[in-house]
């Protein structure tokens, strides 16, 4: 009995520690509009937590080739505290969309800030919305600071005739974006990393309410929560992999 213990163990933990974290699912949806006239794909990544373009990178990249967004929001914590300018500069690179690469700020791009991140996101043709709105084609995209460690500015929470975006860290800042936006996007929580059948998560950080993973409508308005690309405190996953999120904007007939 001794050994099977063993034995199950070292499975669980090579499951946990070395595939799972490494084995990215690309979650797709379809989301219907009457403020849109033609079909717009949204690539939505978040906590990267990258030390450069190692397996899990070069998955993302390899599935965002192949599903060919027509733009990409990256919704914080691109940081990690063992990551490098140049490990950064190397996957950022290679994320390109027809119609811009949006970013807003996490926790983690204040705990352990990225040195020239002006620069390194101006190299790879990435936009820092962080407390900004564009006007994209039919989307009006604004983006916040964390709530957590930054100041969101409040100024961007009003409403838009246009199908409008609001791209943030830490979901529970939906409470404040579900009066004036159509569709929030967040991260943050990693989906717990953790998660045990029919039980959910263990664990979540500050931030992360009830909105642990995936879609969440409140008030006509819609929130999406990925589980993010890399890991936070375990390098470690069990019934939470990796996310890359392909949402289809549809026209409503």
């Amino acid at each position: 009995m001794k050994y099977i213990f063993v034995v199950l163990l070292l499975a669980l933990s090579y499951y946990s520690f070395l595939f799972e974290p490494n084995n990215l699912e690309v979650k797709e949806l379809s989301i219907y509009s009457n403020k849109i006239n033609s079909v717009i794909k949204i690539a939505h990544i978040s906590d990267l937590h990258t030390q450069g373009l190692g397996s899990i990178e070069k998955k993302l990249i390899n599935d965002l080739n192949k599903t060919k967004p027509d733009i990409i929001f990256i919704t914080g914590d691109i940081a990690t505290p063992k990551g490098t300018y140049q490990g950064y500069k190397e996957v950022l690179n290679k994320i390109k969309a027809p119609k811009g690469v949006y970013f807003t700020k996490g926790n983690w791009e204040y705990w352990s800030p990225i040195s020239e991140i002006e620069k390194l996101l101006e190299q790879a043709s990435i936009i820092d919305l962080t407390n900004e709105s564009i006007k994209v084609n039919e989307l009006q995209i604004s983006g916040f600071d964390d709530i957590l460690e930054g100041n969101p500015n409040q100024e961007l929470l009003k409403n838009s005739k246009h199908y409008s975006i609001a791209l943030f860290h830490s979901p529970i800042f939906f409470q404040e974006t579900k009066k004036f936006f159509d569709l929030s996007l967040a991260g943050h929580s990693h989906g717990g990393q953790v998660r045990i059948p029919f039980f959910g998560p263990i664990w979540t950080p500050q931030g992360t309410g009830k909105f642990d993973q995936g879609l969440f409508e409140e008030d006509n308005s819609k929130l999406y929560v990925n589980r993010g690309i890399g890991t936070s405190v375990l390098p470690m996953r069990f019934n939470c992999k990796p996310e890359l999120t392909i949402i289809n904007l549809i026209p409503k007939l």
